[in-house]
């Protein structure tokens, strides 16, 4: 018997698929996907009892200039309240393409969310009842890497730093040039702990966590506030680095001397606590840092106080103990630190352009003591 032409095709198309002809089935179906939820964090910065800024959307990059869409955040967040382990969620379980992520771009919205009365982005200056506009860039680029496998489920936060999130400028406007970073959850350390003076919880001191390089400099890694409780959280922390966690409780009336907890080796992607101890309060001073001359609109610059603190046993260490954003004048820029315990600090600035590795100044180190204000001389940038 004799098959037809017809029946004989299809019936060599069957043999040819059974077997595999043709690369496989795979090429019917859809391309394979990772799911990917992204969180947004910030680091802690005094000076604001709120700043809140609107985001459009969020893209990633495989390799470093093609932009691939990963999601519509069209969303609004205080990055107050998003520090001390209290991160949003901006995208859940997303399908995207396979890879390793480089860079994720962050597109800032032009309006608030669900509202559209208010500003995309606004500060409340700590103790003002007023609001005042936040000048937000277009994008901001930040970091990876990020891997999310074929068919695969990843987690990863974007963390925003402090060290120049917000900088006031001349003529009572505010902009926001925050740096950051993006990082895996499952592939990152995190430091927790807590602030007591005796049995008395110690509550909105600012906790950092720093690394110090081969000269024995220091350099902020995280930063939070501790809550009502005296509790801290620092995530997002690199594997494989030594952590020198220091704190400067500061007060209107009284304020405790610096104080630093046993270093944190932190090898893994693990939770490691390191709880910080303060001897008694007191009067407190103040100290005044000027620079010159001062920020373009380009640029973010900071001060630094650093102290050398006992980190256990008979070592010490030359840490970062206050860190603030300048605020820009007509002439200078100049960073008020206020409620300082009296004792000896080394100063510092850094100023970063367009968000280039900051540039340190380095001045004198000076007494501060109670009752009165610190002015060290100026520092001065080329």
């Amino acid at each position: 018997m004799r098959c037809s032409p017809i029946l004989a095709a299809l019936l060599s198309l069957g043999l040819t698929l059974a077997c595999g002809g043709g690369g496989g089935n795979t090429s019917w179906g859809p391309a394979p996907t990772g799911n990917f939820t992204l969180r947004l964090g910030s680091d802690s910065f005094p000076g604001y009892d709120q700043a809140v800024v609107s985001l459009e959307k969020v893209e990633g990059s495989l390799d470093g200039s093609t932009w691939l869409a990963l999601g519509n955040v069209q969303a609004t967040y205080d990055l107050m309240a998003l520090q001390n382990g209290h991160s949003a969620v901006i995208l859940s379980a997303a399908k995207v393409t396979p890879g390793t992520y480089k860079q994720f771009r962050i597109t800032w919205a032009t309006q608030t969310y669900p509202l559209t009365a208010m500003s995309p982005g606004y500060v409340y200056p700590s103790g003002s009842a007023l609001s005042k506009p936040l000048s937000l860039p277009t994008t901001t680029v930040v970091s990876g890497p990020v891997t999310v496998a074929a068919n695969g489920n990843v987690t990863a936060q974007i963390m925003l730093s402090g060290q120049q999130a917000v900088q006031s400028r001349a003529g009572g406007t505010y902009t926001f040039q925050a740096t950051g970073s993006v990082y895996d959850l499952s592939a990152s350390a995190v430091i927790t702990g807590h602030l007591a003076y005796g049995t008395t919880p110690l509550a909105g001191a600012e906790v950092f966590a720093e690394t110090l390089d081969g000269t024995g400099l220091a350099t902020l890694q995280r930063r939070a506030f501790s809550d009502t409780s005296g509790y801290y959280v620092l995530e997002g922390l690199s594997t494989g680095s030594l952590y020198f966690v220091a704190s400067l409780p500061t007060g209107t009336f009284s304020a405790y001397p610096a104080a630093a907890a046993l270093p944190v080796n932190a090898l893994l992607a693990a939770s490691y606590t390191a709880n910080l101890t303060f001897s008694a309060p007191q009067s407190p001073g103040s100290l005044t840092l000027t620079l010159t001359p001062p920020s373009s609109s380009s640029q973010g610059t900071w001060g630094e106080l650093r102290q050398s603190l006992s980190t256990g046993g008979t070592g010490s260490a030359m840490l970062i103990v206050q860190s603030q954003t300048v605020a820009t004048g007509l002439s200078q820029d100049q960073a008020g630190f206020l409620g300082l315990a009296p004792g000896l600090y080394g100063v510092t600035a850094q100023r970063s352009t367009s968000g280039a590795t900051p540039v340190m100044k380095t001045g004198t180190t000076v007494p501060v003591s109670a009752g009165s204000t610190t002015a060290p001389p100026p520092l001065t940038y080329p």
